[in-house]
């Protein structure tokens, strides 16, 4: 009888390892797939990815779509595609005016909303420029007004660039600046007509530089990537870490998430 329940517990024990090593397994929404350094709530524990990109999984659409979780509102960023090879992301700003649903344009910061985040806008994105509060040209107007207000709209140049005011535009305007990539001539020329479409195109951000040989670990030691104690881990099969984890904590992923929190104040954001 003894052998029976020694076998039994390796049996469970064996189980058990293979639950906790499959555990990281990619996973999918909609057209995405999701892995280390991002990991999915509800599916992959945070250990998968970085805490900061965690990502929530919204199946009530067709195809299902991915929003970063942390940040100061729900759904605020849509994730369109991944490119782990470019180690970069498209995201689309999921936002509407105060006090008006309608109205996709933003009344807050959107660069300084990604603070929380190690992301880079890409210099490569085209700056998108809402202005109110002021006389604005016929010709810039949006055809409907957000939140009462009379909404003008120009694209100012490249992200990385100092915009110029187009003719007419005073300079005593409230605005708000979105990042937009792609587009064609005709929609940049004239985003008072398009820049519903802009927005939900999405813009291009850089992810930091990944922190481990992840395409090591999977493919040459079979092992899973994690992210656990501000330290890469690679989790051999027989659940030990493999050679290639990182032995000491990466201080600059240790102080930036050690310095910020989803918690913390959000008044800067906001204009």
């Amino acid at each position: 009888m003894l052998p029976v329940i020694v076998l039994a517990s390796l049996l469970l024990a064996e189980v058990a390892r293979s639950a906790s090593y499959t555990s990281c397994t990619q996973e999918s929404c909609g057209n995405l797939t999701i892995r280390y350094p991002f990991s999915l709530a509800g599916a992959q524990p945070l250990y998968c990815g970085y805490p900061v990109f965690d990502l929530a999984c919204d199946a009530a659409h067709s195809p299902a779509q991915a929003y970063l979780s942390n940040t100061f509102g729900d759904g605020l960023f849509r994730v369109r595609d991944i490119s782990y090879e470019n180690n970069s992301m498209v995201a689309a700003l999921n936002t509407s005016f105060a006090g008006d649903a309608g109205c996709p344009v933003p009344d807050f910061n959107v660069s300084a909303s990604l603070a929380l985040f190690p992301l880079n806008i890409s210099a490569a994105n085209n700056r998108l420029v809402f202005f109110y509060g002021c006389t604005v040209p016929a010709d810039l107007r949006l055809p409907r007004p957000c939140g009462n207000r009379t909404m003008g709209a120009y694209v100012s140049g490249l992200w990385g660039e100092d915009g110029t005011l187009p003719p007419g535009v005073p300079r005593n305007c409230t605005s708000a600046s979105v990042p937009v990539h792609g587009g064609t001539t005709e929609q940049l020329a004239a985003p008072r007509r398009y820049y519903e479409q802009l927005i939900r195109d999405g813009f291009l951000l850089e992810l930091p530089a990944p922190l481990g040989d992840c395409d090591g670990c999977t493919r040459r030691m079979r092992g899973e990537c994690r992210f656990d104690q501000f330290s890469f881990q690679c989790v051999c099969p027989d659940g030990n870490l493999c050679p290639i984890s990182t032995s000491t904590s990466h201080s600059g992923w240790k102080h930036f998430l050690a310095t910020r929190t989803c918690c913390e104040s959000l008044s800067s954001i906001y204009y």
